[in-house]
């Protein structure tokens, strides 16, 4: 599959005006009462926010650290257990996300500064066997202002679309639509060139996977009209900061577990007692379908 599938025009409008329903609720914060032993309850409430939403906030009690073994726990109640080991993750796989200062490995890469990072999927450079599926991001401490999170649900993108003009999700699901240029570090090719689609089948095979980004260095889109007019679209869709685009700054004990939602962040600046500090798992497997 490399688009959504339906077997009648009323089964669509239906899954239409779900999605649109929910989309009301995606800013919706869950609070998780006993983080060392998460209820079944608030467990399947975040993970049904995930379905319908691509992404749920939750916010643990005032005084609670989260270490980052509560993390790697965390994740696993939604069935997320392979861990993507990426260039800058930690031994555990987790990615310290702050500004890196001097260390210049880490600030070839905008996750690891204070300056803007624009709209992306996680891991859009990855191989077709290594998809991104899902994402945990965890706020330990905000920076003094800025850092806003957007985030947006790839299949509330994909309905935009193909509301707007179906054969623009047919453009984005060319298996040539989008190239992405070798990662070179110290004269060694970390990755060759990476061309596939922007929408094609979840790994799991219950829904779409999303690779995006709108970097424009060196990306290689399909010369083709359609895809072009369908990328315009796209990019006023989620600058338009509506229909479907949530913005939420997250504090101290908050975070964000997604299917690998669209996301972005904004600029920041750190202060006394206020240096941003979050923490990233990426997963290969997928939060499951409630």
């Amino acid at each position: 599959m490399t688009t959504m599938r339906f077997a009648s025009t009323s089964q669509y409008q239906q899954w239409q005006q779900d999605k649109l329903a929910a989309a009301a609720t995606a800013g919706d914060v869950h609070p998780i009462d006993n983080p060392d032993n998460p209820s079944a309850e608030q467990i399947a409430a975040i993970a049904q926010q995930v379905t319908q939403c691509g992404f749920a906030l939750y916010r643990l009690p005032e005084g609670f650290t989260a270490s980052r073994q509560w993390l790697i726990d965390f994740g696993e109640h939604f069935g997320l257990r392979r861990l993507d080991s990426n260039l800058c993750s930690d031994p555990d796989s987790i990615s310290t996300l702050r500004d890196s200062g001097d260390n210049q490995r880490k600030r070839g890469y905008i996750p690891y500064t204070n300056r803007p990072l624009n709209w992306h999927t996680d891991g859009y450079y990855n191989p077709p066997d290594q998809q991104i599926g899902a994402f945990l991001l965890h706020c330990e401490q905000d920076a003094a202002s800025g850092g806003e999170n957007g985030l947006m649900d790839p299949e509330l993108a994909w309905l935009r679309l193909h509301d707007e003009n179906p054969r623009w999700v047919e453009a984005l699901s060319h298996p040539e639509a989008m190239s992405i240029p070798p990662n070179i570090e110290d004269g060694k090719e970390i990755h060759g060139w990476m061309t596939g689609p922007v929408f094609s089948a979840r790994a799991d095979g219950k829904g779409i996977h999303m690779r995006y980004t709108a970097r424009k260095r060196n990306i290689r889109w399909r010369d083709d009209a359609t895809t072009l007019a369908a990328l315009t679209f796209l990019q006023n869709l989620l600058e338009s900061e509506e229909n479907g685009v949530i913005w939420h700054r997250l504090a101290p004990g908050e975070g964000v577990i997604s299917n690998n939602a669209l996301h972005c962040r904004k600029g920041f600046e750190n202060g006394s007692g206020k240096q941003r500090l979050y923490y990233r798992a990426r997963y290969f497997d997928y939060i499951k379908r409630t």
